[in-house]
């Protein structure tokens, strides 16, 4: 639900902060809700779209309802032009206000009343209040795009409204384009609403080639005092009590999925809730078929005393309806609307409905976001309007990736000069800065997002206990990679913030690692103490991707330049020696024998081939044996024995790798793929072989003893 927005005339401070206490209001609900984590939907909306989260641009933000048709074409433009649609930012869409006050069927704006509702009628034609769920909507015809704003255009040698200009405008450069509506009688800034003409206003949008809507929900009307004598509040009027906005949303997602077939379209429109509804409904009014009232998971959260179903929290039902659920309050441009305090913490309650084609919204971006009010710090102050740091940017960017939520931005996506602002005396440019679009643009930060396991990410430890504390999300991705992010919630002081291996469950022998914002990477092991930490900026978030290392990695012992002893597993401690020591003749055996640290016999390096293979040499220096390589025999069983080097000779080629949990070697000859061996318990003097491959076999694990 958005707050009446006048561009550049007045500020104004969004509704988050009603929505927000409305949410706690419908506490047991909520509390209800975290136990739907193995609720299977019985009636979940699959209508093959929005399988991955959203990604693009809305107008609210910057424009407000003053949009025109110039300034979305521009952005389509700059957004083409400057790699947002090929990251991956493909929708555009416009906000309220596109549209005339009135339907084609009127000569003259809809009538509303004192409260700002529409003027419902009984049969007689006679006005009412509409509060007991009653009266008739005069309104007719469809909506007709600001002429002022939307001017028709020719295309293709056909004239066409603004809107389908605009939409042809976005197809012609790859891009999907988004419209909004409401399901109550007039939208959040008194334009018609779609309440009561889902089939007519479906079915343009349909033909304009609309591709994405934002459906709202703006009920306005008098507080209503139930005969309960329960004040209930502003709750709308006529079928905005009688039917939930779950069903409203239903009635219009249905509509546009018959227009979609009627028209022959091939492609569905994804339908996007934008509210988080302020009211609750008023029980005895809704329609006792109301689908809220039967749906399976409506039913297992609960609805506590003086609410109706199918109203907040949308997190619970959602996803029953439409592909993107808005899921808290309005944002404005203060971070603490997206930390934990404000919509993370209703993005982890309602993370079970997460699913392909259903994504929990956390309300449009302001990542790189410039005031278009004033000029920040002279002719604005405001901290409602205050613009996103890098660093704030950044962070807004990583919490809603790493929640799976549709990475949909309201920064002004427009050239310098095309952005210029002028009010009070200042002007500027309210255009993304090149360090904010390259954020937006990060592949490696876009992909977390857009991962098909759509699974959104988990607290790590206990919740933060308080605003400033904080927060450690971790996230499983599709390859079996975890994401993880540190945030300090802090917005002036810098922190440390850590996790570790084991308060994130991962039990491998170490973990890769890549700071997605900056690129940094290194490793993550149990021996380094298995702590991940970063230094962090006041608001600032890092960003890791940890990769599992190979249980098996090329041996740390290859081309170190140094000669080492090796002890095969089940001898006792033998180390592998030239049969006979260094005076022996070439073509001598290996063998396994007692551990002497001044036999140059029992010394070897490990050299890697210009293949990647490596040739095993031993320390001797004498006219019989000088540096000879270990040489495999071609038979199971057979011994291995010592020859002078000869380069490209597979027998002679082995490679070497190294367990990261044990730290144990295994031997391979790359001719004959058998693995060095003992044979199983073997004493002083016994001759090493090789063998198949076993990884159950101690004689073919071999331990670094210097």
């Amino acid at each position: 639900m958005r707050a009446p927005h006048a561009r550049h005339s007045r500020r104004h401070r969004l509704a988050g902060t009603l929505l927000a206490v409305a949410l706690l209001g419908a506490g047991s609900v909520a509390s209800a809700g975290l136990g739907l984590a193995t609720a299977a939907p019985a009636a979940a909306l699959d209508n093959g779209t929005a399988l991955t989260p959203p990604m693009g641009w809305n107008s609210w933000n910057t424009f407000g309802p003053g949009i025109n048709e110039q300034e979305v074409q521009q952005t389509i433009d700059y957004m083409s032009a400057n790699g947002l649609v090929a990251a991956g930012y493909t929708t555009v869409t416009i906000d309220d206000g596109w549209s005339l006050m009135h339907r084609s069927g009127q000569t003259t704006d809809i009538v509303k009343d004192a409260y700002g509702s529409l003027q419902l009628y009984d049969a007689a034609g006679n006005p009412v209040s509409g509060t007991d769920g009653t009266g008739v909507d005069p309104t007719s015809g469809h909506l007709i795009p600001d002429p002022d704003n939307f001017p028709s255009q020719t295309v293709n040698g056909q004239t066409v409204n603004g809107i389908q200009y605009l939409a042809w405008y976005a197809h012609s450069k790859g891009m999907k384009f988004g419209l909004y509506a409401t399901d109550t009688y007039t939208t959040c800034q008194g334009h018609p609403g779609s309440l009561g003409h889902e089939a007519t206003d479906a079915a343009d949008f349909v033909s304009w080639g609309v591709d994405f809507v934002k459906y709202d929900d703006c009920p306005y009307g008098p507080p209503i005092t139930g005969p309960d004598g329960h004040n209930y509040g502003t709750q709308g009027e006529g079928k905005e009590l009688t039917e939930s906005v779950y069903a409203r949303v239903q009635t219009f997602q249905k509509a546009l999925d018959a227009a979609t077939t009627a028209q022959g379209r091939s492609s569905r429109i994804t339908l996007s809730v934008s509210a988080q509804p302020v009211h609750t409904g008023v029980p005895y009014l809704q329609d006792p078929n109301d689908p809220a009232r039967t749906d399976p998971v409506v039913e297992a959260a609960g609805t506590p005393a003086y609410q109706a179903p199918g109203y907040a929290p949308t997190g619970v039902w959602c996803g029953q309806v439409a592909n993107l659920c808005r899921i808290g309050g309005d944002r404005d441009s203060e971070l603490d609307g997206v930390l934990y305090q404000g919509q993370l913490q209703t993005a982890l309650q309602y993370r079970a409905g997460v699913r392909p084609g259903s994504w929990n919204d956390m309300d449009m971006m302001f990542a790189g976001w410039q005031d278009p009010y004033g000029l920040w710090g002279t002719t604005d102050t405001c901290t409602c309007h205050k613009p996103f740091t890098d660093t704030e940017s950044a962070t807004e960017i990583s919490i809603l990736s790493m929640m799976a939520a549709p990475l949909i931005s309201g920064t002004d996506f427009r050239t310098a000069a095309d952005s210029v602002q002028s009010y009070d005396g200042a002007t500027w440019s309210t255009g993304i800065s090149a360090s904010a679009l390259a954020l937006y643009k990060n592949r490696d930060v876009i992909a977390i997002d857009q991962d098909s396991l759509a699974k959104p990410a988990t607290l790590v430890g206990a919740a933060p206990d308080s605003a400033t504390a904080p927060v450690v999300l971790q996230r499983q991705l599709a390859n079996g990679d975890t994401v993880v992010a540190l945030v300090n919630q802090d917005p002036t002081n810098s922190r440390t913030v850590s996790t570790s291996l084991s308060a994130l469950g991962l039990t491998g022998a170490g973990y890769s690692s890549k700071e997605l914002w900056t690129g940094a990477t290194g490793q993550v092991t149990g021996a380094a103490g298995g702590t991940l930490s970063a230094a962090l900026p006041p608001h600032g978030t890092a960003l890791y991707r940890l990769t599992a290392l190979p249980t098996t990695v090329t041996a740390s012992v290859v081309d170190d330049g140094k000669y080492h002893a090796l002890s095969a597993g089940g001898t006792g401690g033998l180390v592998l020696e030239v049969s006979g020591t260094c005076s022996s003749p070439l073509a001598s055996v290996a063998d396994v024998n007692t551990w002497w640290q001044t036999h140059t016999s029992e010394m070897w390096t490990f050299t890697s081939n210009p293949d990647g293979t490596v040739r095993i040499s031993d320390n001797c220096d004498t006219g019989t044996q000088v540096h000879t390589v270990l040489a495999a025999n071609t038979q199971p069983g057979d011994s291995a024995y010592l020859l002078n080097y000869s380069a490209g000779n597979p027998w002679q080629e082995w490679r070497v790798l190294q367990n990261t949990a044990t730290g144990a070697l295994t031997v391979t000859n790359v001719a004959t793929g058998l693995a060095l061996d003992t044979s199983g318990t073997a004493g002083a003097g016994s001759t090493v072989v090789t063998n198949a491959d076993d990884a159950a076999a101690p004689g073919q694990s071999w331990t670094l003893l210097s």
